[in-house]
């Protein structure tokens, strides 16, 4: 199964990167990837340890991933494409601030909407988030439309910080938003926000400017959808990106059906809801 070769590959990247922390050079910079982000050598050592896992695993595989950009494995047809964010949350993990994951989304085809399995992991703590098909890692034990932290029923969510920063609309509306939150957190980490949002432990993850790229995104959005959750994307309906898509995008993942009605209709209707 798919699940299987994505926890082992994501167990390597936490094994490796733990070797990498204890002797004190995870946060060594390395140049920049790809996509034009810094680099550090806990991504690089991730993603070799994810690849080869893969790779090994997997055949005939085309790896779209953050730091190396695209390659192709055994065919130019390959049979799966294979989406790494190495490490999401590379700021915190050179600052020695514990709240970063590895995100991995195994596709039958080069679109979104081709992912058939994907796992995140929480290098602080070693939980995993996997969902391939009906199959998911965590039981839904909280209902959707229930606010699970607060008896005054005022929800809780997950902010990227940028959403106050750089459009003034933006700007206007986020603080609209906290201001009907009992609180919410700037934690660094997208796709580990998404997976915590979509088992409940708050009630959304918001990030209303254009700022992720698919890495940061799909390993997440996969399994929140499979936990339940209302999902939307802008500028462009996500599920027709391709993997290796340059493009960023803003979302909102929530848990809370009048909760996810009422952002979007503060954001505008230029949003896309996504159904998979």
């Amino acid at each position: 199964m798919l699940r299987d070769v994505l926890e082992e590959a994501l167990r390597a990247a936490r094994d490796v990167l733990t070797d990498v922390v204890e002797r004190g050079v995870v946060g060594e910079p390395m140049g920049r990837g790809f996509y034009g982000d810094l680099s550090y050598r806990g991504d690089l050592a991730c993603e070799e340890a994810i690849i080869e896992v893969l790779r090994r695993r997997l055949g005939s595989v085309a790896v779209v991933s953050e730091e190396l950009g695209v390659s192709y494995e055994g065919s130019d047809t390959p049979e799966y494409w294979a989406l790494i964010d190495p490490v999401d949350g590379s700021a915190n993990m050179a600052r020695g601030i514990r709240f970063y994951s590895s995100g991995v989304a195994i596709a039958r085809g080069p679109r979104v909407r081709d992912v058939v399995c994907t796992g995140v992991i929480d290098h602080g703590t070693g939980e995993l988030f996997i969902r391939e098909g009906e199959y998911s890692s965590h039981r839904n034990f909280h209902s959707p439309d229930r606010f699970p932290q607060d008896i005054k029923g005022r929800p809780t969510a997950f902010f990227h910080h940028v959403s106050f920063k750089r459009d003034d609309h933006i700007r206007e509306t986020s603080v609209k938003i906290a201001e009907r939150l009992r609180f919410f957190r700037v934690m660094g980490s997208a796709l580990l926000e998404i997976c915590n949002a979509s088992v409940g432990r708050v009630d959304a993850y918001l990030c209303l400017t254009p700022e992720l790229r698919t890495m940061d995104i799909v390993p997440a959005l996969y399994f929140a959808l499979g936990m339940g959750c209302r999902c939307a994307s802008y500028p462009t309906p996500l599920l027709e990106e391709r993997l290796d898509s340059k493009s960023r995008f803003s979302i909102i993942v929530s848990r809370n059906q009048s909760m996810f009605d009422e952002i979007l209709s503060m954001v505008g209707a230029s949003w896309g809801v996504i159904n998979w």
